[in-house]
């Protein structure tokens, strides 16, 4: 779905001051990072690492495992292309509503694919089961202990969790290091997310050595560029969480319980810093053109995530006082 993202702030950067549309948080200073990348700059006269292996040493390091049970990608999602390549033909379930990609990469590649609202819905054998946990839209977290008993149960299924938000949630998720001792496990990782950084797009996935002999053979050289290389050892090497977690999800319960004031407006639970709303009348995508024009803020319609309609739209935690500024404007259109 090359258009059909949530963050398309390129279709109004000259007007947005606030973008609640993207999951990234925007507070972070990469100064030290962009200060770091203009000093390696030269380095793009030459070809990258094939298979981007200093930074899978760091990583492998960071997670007190092998290098060789990590693949380093351009981005989680040439990740989730990859498996789809790697298991074409596929008897496929994708809990939704969840991010387009898995559906989109997996038709591309020939699976036969099945839509579920959640993992207990599954109607196993099936050979392949694609969850996003910290889920995209709507923030949900399975409880570990659960996705262990189910993993261990259905040995013959590979079980694909994306915890590209892993960071952004308290709850438990998969330790890296105990999924991939896991025959049938694969963790979707983006640095792009924990980071701040989508436009270099930098991500990976951890799973058994048994797993990645498997995918190699469908890896393209030179898929991660020298830049985003050297962002990802900098970053690695460096404090960058330069914001406290525990404090940004408390900011998030008060900007639910300031829109859950708002009179036809619906919001739900989350387990991380985004969530969705639904409007009990009016389209999201006229809220958002509104609020585009009258404010400057950016929301996602998420009116085309499977299982969700035009009524629907997913924000993600600001500053306080852009919190503030989104709920009076919302307020006024309402």
């Amino acid at each position: 779905m090359l258009n059909g993202h949530g963050d398309d702030i390129y279709n109004y950067r000259d007007k947005i001051v606030s973008n609640f549309s993207s999951n990234i948080c925007n507070s972070q200073d990469l100064q030290g990072l962009q200060e770091y990348l203009c000093s390696r700059i030269t380095q793009i006269h030459s070809y990258p690492e094939p298979d981007a292996h200093s930074l899978a040493l760091l990583l492998a390091k960071k997670h007190s495992m092998d290098a060789g049970n990590i693949c380093v990608t351009n981005g989680a999602t040439e990740a989730i292309y990859l498996l789809a390549q790697a298991f074409a033909g596929s008897e496929t379930a994708i809990i939704v509503p969840t991010f387009s990609e898995y559906e989109d990469a997996c038709k591309i590649h020939n699976h036969t694919v099945s839509f579920y609202q959640h993992l207990e819905e599954v109607k196993f054998p099936t050979s392949v089961v694609w969850i996003c946990n910290p889920n995209n839209p709507n923030g949900y977290v399975y409880d570990i202990n659960y996705l262990e008993k189910i993993v261990t149960l259905y040995r013959e299924t590979l079980f694909i969790f994306d915890q590209s938000y892993g960071y952004f949630t308290n709850k438990p998720v998969w330790d890296v290091k105990k999924a991939a001792d896991h025959k049938n496990v694969i963790l979707l990782h983006s640095m792009t997310k924990e980071f701040a950084i989508p436009g270099l797009r930098l991500g990976y996935f951890t799973a058994h050595k048994d797993i990645l002999h498997r995918i190699e053979r469908y890896r393209m050289p030179w898929s991660v560029n020298t830049l985003a290389i050297e962002a990802g050892k900098f970053l690695l090497k460096g404090t960058n969480h330069i914001f406290d977690i525990k404090s940004y999800l408390n900011e998030t319960k008060n900007l639910q319980q300031a829109l859950k004031q708002i009179e036809r407006l619906s919001v739900f639970p989350t387990d991380t810093h985004f969530f969705l709303c639904k409007l009990n009348d009016g389209k999201a995508s006229e809220l958002k053109v509104w609020l585009i024009d009258n404010y400057g803020i950016l929301i996602r319609d998420a009116a085309n995530f499977r299982g969700l309609d035009e009524y629907y739209f997913r924000i993600a935690t600001q500053s306080a006082s852009e919190n503030e500024l989104l709920v009076k404007a919302i307020k006024e259109w309402i």
